[in-house]
């Protein structure tokens, strides 16, 4: 499509052909800056194996202190057994036990939750 411009002193008339893509103005793009932002580091298994070792530490430390204050005898019954054992070992026996039936059942969780990933997996 051509048109005609309107008259003007200095020039004559022009003809004005539409813009294609080859003969169309660039617009300029006003870049402005982005503030920078801090990326943020994303935690690894490491390092959380490592906080939960140094905890795991430290409470190791406050145990041993409690083992050690704790000497007295103290007679134990539990189920079929007797026996007389410092306080501070018994608290610990108990303890590490508690810790397994924790483990136990965390275990036994994990399990399931596989089992069902599996199951969903296949479908």
């Amino acid at each position: 499509m051509r048109s005609m411009t309107t008259p003007n002193e200095e020039f004559e008339y022009t003809e004005i052909e539409p813009a294609t893509e080859e003969t169309a103005p660039v617009q300029p793009t006003s870049v402005e800056p982005t503030p920078a932002q801090p990326t943020k580091v994303k935690g690894s298994i490491a390092a959380s194996t490592w906080i939960a070792l140094i905890i795991g530490f430290l409470l190791l430390i406050l145990l041993i202190v409690f083992i050690l204050q704790n000497q007295q005898s103290v007679e134990l019954n539990i189920f079929a057994w007797s026996g007389a054992f410092p306080a501070g070992i018994a608290f610990l026996l108990f303890a590490i036990g508690g810790a397994l039936f924790m483990a136990l059942i965390g275990g036994w969780r994990m399990l399931e939750l596989r089992r069902q990933i599996k199951r969903l997996g296949k479908k």
